[in-house]
């Protein structure tokens, strides 16, 4: 713990994991006298979108060995559960991601008590400038206020899903924010549901439905159809595995798939399994994606991101069974396709949806329609006024491919001439822009850490 030096105001704009991790990284280096302002317009810290959730049901998709707060203390969240009710508890167990929203909360107030001299101030508002003032940085609030800091960390999280149709927008039954408390609110035990999109947020949905007794018909419509992959069992630590490595260095999008895919074969042939491979490469994911040309991270996006997404960000054992069940009864039905219209009648939203491949158009009749598309990445007035805000003042440099924004070796918010500004900081998901493999806890703690070091040189 380090006390010496002059005291800092430091904000943090959002508190989920990352706003988090920032907070408990600079509490234990922090001068005394110092203070740090946690910012969240919601009131639920330690929580986000992730780990909000009430459900006992929404398991993480990380086993817990890998989800300690702390980079230097790996087994710090299964330690944390023995001590808190779960003394079996092992690294390979998947546990509710609520149980570990109420672990980021306990790790804060530990921290927090560990430093009386250093003030934490949770405030529950929204940010809606951010202005630089006479060396420092000036936030201003929804009610007019406004406040002056050293330094601002901006920790926000995924944006809220983009409408899968437009027709959708506005209409009764449909549900455009799955985790809301309204989506599922008032259905009958049998009554049909289209869920748009069959990534992870579908099978969340799905989970919730059980867990409802619900079991109607549902329909899962995504442009591809695929479906996550499950992670194995009592997973514990990857199987080593020498990645080939031209495959992060600089080639062509085409021959790192080619070469992927040989890995890939490889590692079958000597009975590895292939999510040996996946985690062989996450080290190196951030050196390829920085290594493709704009048209290569176009073509990934358009055409290999979503077979990324079900192979790289898999689903707990539990909730994969839950999936494969549904399938095998015949409740769900998952389908290729485009919605391509929408109307109401009777009460019901009628989708219209062109299997992928086929000329004819299929009709299915919902009582409600949920968004399970996924959350954004693209910055516009709606999804984020603080980010737009700041665009269009030309303090923050989005990504030209719609995935967050830039930043520099520092984490620092590049302006609209690409330069890093001093004291205004950025962390989360939209890193990903720069560095692709950037959304996971084990990722974000690192840069958490990284973070809260530079802060603290300053």
């Amino acid at each position: 713990m380090s006390t010496a030096g002059s005291s800092r105001r430091i904000a943090i704009v959002g508190s989920g994991f990352s706003g988090v991790a920032v907070a408990w990284q600079l509490l234990g280096g922090l001068p005394s006298g110092s203070r740090i302002t946690l910012i969240n317009g919601s009131g639920r810290f330690a929580r986000g979108l992730a780990y909000g959730t009430q459900s006992a049901d929404h398991l993480l998709n990380v086993p817990a060995g890998r989800m300690s707060l702390d980079p230097a203390q790996p087994e710090h969240f299964v330690q944390w559960l023995r001590a808190a009710g779960s003394p079996s508890a092992q690294g390979s167990e998947f546990v509710s991601r609520r149980r570990y929203g109420d672990y980021l909360q306990a790790s804060l107030e530990a921290r927090i008590a560990s430093r009386p001299d250093v003030a934490l101030d949770p405030r529950v508002t929204a940010v809606t400038d951010v202005t630089p003032h006479a060396g420092r940085w000036q936030l201003q609030f929804s009610d007019g206020s406004t406040d002056l800091f050293d330094a601002v960390v901006l920790a926000i999280g995924h944006l809220a899903p983009r409408p899968p149709h437009p027709g959708l927008v506005g209409l009764a039954g449909y549900a455009a924010d799955p985790w809301a408390e309204t989506a599922l609110e008032g259905l009958a035990p049998d009554a049909s549901l289209a869920l748009i999109g069959s990534g992870l947020t579908m099978l969340d949905v799905l989970i919730s439905l059980r867990a409802r007794g619900h079991a109607g018909p549902v329909l899962a419509l995504s442009r591809r159809g695929l479906l996550p992959q499950g992670h194995r069992r009592n997973e514990g630590p990857p199987q080593p595995w020498a990645l080939d490595p031209a495959i992060a260095a600089g080639r062509p999008l085409r021959e790192q798939l080619r070469r992927f895919r040989a890995e890939l074969a490889r590692a079958q042939a000597a009975g590895v399994d292939w999510r040996d491979v996946w985690a062989a490469f996450r080290a190196d994911t951030p050196r390829a994606w920085r290594a493709l040309d704009a048209w290569g991270r176009r073509q990934f996006l358009r055409h290999l991101l979503p077979y990324w997404d079900v192979h790289r960000h898999r689903a707990a054992p539990q909730a994969r069974a839950v999936l494969e069940d549904d399938l095998a009864s015949g409740r769900l039905r998952h389908a290729a396709g485009r919605l391509i219209g929408v109307d109401a009648r009777a009460d019901r939203l009628h989708l219209h949806w062109r299997a992928r491949g086929r000329a004819e158009v299929e009709t299915f009749s919902a009582a409600r329609v949920i968004n399970c598309s996924g959350p954004s990445s693209v910055i516009d007035a709606e999804s984020s006024p603080l980010l737009w805000r700041l665009q269009q003042a030309g303090r923050l440099q989005p990504c030209p491919h719609g995935l967050g924004l830039l930043v520099d070796e520092q984490h620092q918010v590049r302006d609209a001439h690409g330069r890093g500004q001093a004291g205004l900081h950025y962390i989360g998901p939209h890193l990903r822009a720069q560095l692709w493999e950037a959304t996971a806890v084990p990722e974000l703690r690192e840069h958490a850490a990284q973070l809260a070091a530079q802060l603290l040189r300053r």
